[in-house]
C-alpha cells in the first residue's frame, strides 16, 4: 500500500462500511487526517500509518453482524 487512500478506499480495505468510518470519525472514535481540496472536493488521504491506527480501533470495537462489543466493567 504505497498510495494514499480516500476514505471509501480506506474503509473497503477495512472491511467496513464508508459510513461506519464517517460515524467513527464524527464520534471521535477515530482521528483522521485533515481534509485536503482535491477536484473541487474535500477529501481525506488516509496514509499507511493512519491506516494501521484504524485496523487497531477496529480491532477494539467493531462486531460485525453480532452487535457492539460489551463495555468494560
Amino acid at each position: 500500500m504505497g498510495k494514499n487512500l480516500t476514505t471509501l478506499e480506506a474503509a473497503r480495505e477495512l472491511g467496513l462500511d464508508r459510513i461506519t468510518l464517517q460515524r467513527w470519525i464524527a464520534a471521535k472514535k477515530v482521528k483522521a487526517p485533515k481534509p485536503i481540496i482535491r477536484n473541487g472536493r474535500a477529501v481525506r488521504l488516509w496514509s499507511a500509518v493512519d491506516m494501521k491506527r484504524l485496523q487497531e480501533v477496529k480491532a477494539k470495537i467493531h462486531r460485525k453482524g453480532r452487535g457492539r462489543k460489551p463495555k468494560a466493567k
